[in-house]
């Protein structure tokens, strides 16, 4: 590793060829003339910050001089945080992760400094720079695999956190974290059950989403019983209630969605009224309000997807009111049309526009950029629900002759699935493609064409030892 005699070099020589003077070049960078003249002669240690103000006076990017002072941090071996936690938080802020990793890679040689690594992270992460705090986390695991400390369960959650968006990286983060979910404090446990939880209703594993909705709920109500909403130091990310309400309505969902109506609406009785609560604060009631409207449209989409007909104007109305749940709304609309063999054009009308923003085109980069395992696989989770949403209106349109519509909305459908690295959806949209596909104009047989080129590229990619498929 170069010595960071090399910085100095850099700054003496950059003063005599300017012909400036050690004041002039002082008073430039804001430093004591005294100090720059000891980092000059070796005398003293640069800080992080004297090192930025002097590189701009020299005319150089950011960061210039990163991977020379990475020296300055380490030398005496050991050497204090307090010259070292400002420097890999600047190396966060910059985006320099091969400086971290510089440093990284001498700090574990002592197992000592985990705990600052640790601290650190933590700064990164409250920051907002994620990637990097990710770096420092991956390294407390591997140095603590072994320990079962708190420290490992809360690193294993920070990288589920950061990674929850991720198609690939966070179900393996969620894989990784689950063994350690009542090993990190309760506060922590209550968003981890519930992350773990809406992990799975994205996969559409109902059967977890119970599983994982029921220990959240059981969790919540035996901290509620002990009163611990009373202890100023128990500061959970939500309120307790939304907890509880949250577990009770995934827990209904799951039945809904398996088919098992009459289940579902007992637990949607669970959540409907949560105002027997004790110490709920402002957040706390709103809470409960908005639970209670959500239980409301809930028993009118168990009352449509039986078949009821009736309600359809009452939940489109629900609809526009919330229209975050559109897209929820017109699957729950389209697949009992389909179900119960009736029509709900009116609805399709009401809501086109959403409809065509959800048929996002080929020109949107994150749909049409290649699936791999960097950045562009994260994507928002909504975007299953567009491919399910699209598998139904197909089969819809299918049933009204519109076939023509249909192939448009299954190829878009099943566009999403291979972006999603969702096996179980492309599945079925090249099952509904294959059955249709006498109606397929020559562009879109092509289309399809090129789509299953994709899959097996992908499919060849995973024997060989690349990401594949999610199962979802």
């Amino acid at each position: 590793m170069i010595s960071t005699t090399t910085i100095r070099a850099e700054i003496e020589d950059h003063i005599k060829q300017r012909g400036t003077t050690l004041h002039q070049f002082a008073e430039l960078a804001e430093v004591n003339v005294g100090t720059l003249s000891g980092i000059i002669s070796g005398n003293r240690p640069i800080s992080v910050g004297q090192l930025d103000r002097i590189t701009t006076v020299m005319g150089f990017p950011e960061g210039h001089f990163y991977n020379l002072y990475v020296d300055e941090c380490l030398i005496p071996p050991g050497a204090h945080w307090r010259r070292l936690r400002p420097f890999l938080l600047r190396c966060a802020e910059l985006e320099r992760y091969d400086c971290l990793k510089q440093v990284l890679n001498c700090l574990l040689e002592d197992l000592k400094q985990i705990g600052g690594i640790y601290d650190t992270a933590e700064m990164m992460f409250s920051e907002g720079w994620k990637q990097a705090a990710a770096l420092l986390y991956e390294s407390v695991i591997e140095c603590e695999r072994s320990n079962h400390s708190e420290r490992l369960a809360m690193s294993y959650f920070r990288l589920y956190q950061i990674f929850q968006n991720d198609v690939i990286k966070g179900f393996k983060a969620a894989m990784q974290f689950l063994p350690y979910r009542y090993r990190v404090p309760e506060a922590i446990s209550l968003e981890g059950l519930l992350m773990l939880t809406e992990t799975y209703a994205v996969r559409l594993d109902w059967a977890e989403v119970e599983n994982y909705a029921c220990e959240l709920r059981t969790l919540t109500r035996v901290m509620y019983d002990k009163k611990i909403w009373k202890d100023p130091e128990f500061t959970p990310v939500k309120s307790l209630v939304y907890y509880y309400g949250k577990a009770a309505l995934y827990i209904a969902g799951a039945y809904e969605y398996r088919g098992r109506y009459e289940e579902s609406r007992q637990w949607i009785d669970e959540y409907a009224d949560l105002s027997w609560f004790e110490g709920l604060d402002e957040a706390g009631k709103a809470e409960v309000e908005q639970l209670k409207i959500f239980a409301r449209a809930n028993f009118i989409c168990l009352d449509i997807k039986s078949g009821n007909r009736s309600r359809i104007p009452e939940y489109i109305e629900f609809l526009e009111q919330h229209p975050d749940e559109i897209v929820e709304g017109l699957i729950t609309l389209v697949e009992s049309a389909n179900r119960h063999h009736f029509f709900v054009d009116d609805a399709i009308t009401r809501f086109s526009s959403q409809i065509e923003k959800y048929r996002v085109t080929g020109k949107d980069r994150w749909l049409s950029s290649r699936l791999s395992t960097d950045d562009n696989t994260k994507a928002p989770p909504y975007y299953f629900r567009y491919s399910v949403f699209f598998q139904d209106y197909a089969l819809y349109n299918f049933r009204k002759g519109l076939f023509r519509e249909g192939i448009k909305d299954i190829l878009y459908s099943m566009r999403v699935s291979l972006k999603l690295s969702s096996k179980d959806l492309l599945t079925n949209s090249m099952a509904i493609f294959e059955l249709y596909r006498q109606y397929a104009s020559e562009a879109q047989c092509k289309e399809y064409s090129k789509l299953c080129r994709e899959v097996w590229e992908n499919e060849k990619e995973n024997i060989l030892g690349g990401f594949g498929f999610a199962y979802v």
